[in-house]
């Protein structure tokens, strides 16, 4: 995690502005257009447009992010990247090379879940933004690998956050029904 912290350090305050800039604007949105947060309810669907634009942010901003690399690369070849880490790589790049592309999409996968409703629409957003993503790590000069390998684990990590979103919203069903009666 130290490996991780000096690498993402450059960044860490940009988040943080960002994140304080992203939260204001949307409470000085909510305040401009008269939605007061007096109900759980209203604060809760706040949290998840916020989360999910500061989840944005922050996938942006650890995947754009300049390297000293000066090749521009690109592997297209399934699962070949994945088969060796697994195979040679130590513990430590094994968890930052294919964990961290997974955990990278989860919220993404989850906030874009609980805001359609929608598996599907969910499935090809993570799919369609790790593309992008991939392809944006080609074209600009930032030192970047595009790796396929990259798009089947965020996907992955996508689907993932989905089914949590999933589970959330079954939960909140159920606790629904035990406390009022009602499903909704």
């Amino acid at each position: 995690m130290i490996e991780l912290y000096h690498a993402f350090a450059p960044v860490i305050p940009v988040f943080f502005i960002l994140f304080i800039g992203i939260v204001a604007v949307f409470l000085l949105l909510g305040r401009t257009s008269g939605h007061e947060l007096n109900n759980l309810k209203r604060k809760l669907t706040l949290l998840i447009y916020i989360g999910f634009t500061v989840n944005l942010v922050g996938m942006v901003l650890v995947t754009l992010m300049p390297t000293d690399y000066p090749n521009r690369l690109v592997q297209l070849t399934p699962f070949l990247s994945i088969i060796e880490t697994l195979q040679y790589a130590t513990p430590r790049a094994i968890f930052n090379s294919l964990f961290l592309n997974i955990i990278l999409f989860i919220p993404f996968g989850f906030f874009t879940y609980i805001l359609t409703r929608r598996a599907g629409l969910t499935v090809f957003l993570s799919l369609f933004v790790s593309v992008t993503i991939e392809v944006l790590q080609y074209v600009l000069p930032i030192g970047r690998i595009s790796n396929v390998d990259d798009v089947i684990l965020n996907t992955t990590g996508g689907v993932l956050g989905m089914l949590c979103g999933v589970l959330a919203l079954k939960i909140q069903i159920v606790y629904n029904i035990l406390t009022t009666g009602k499903g909704k």
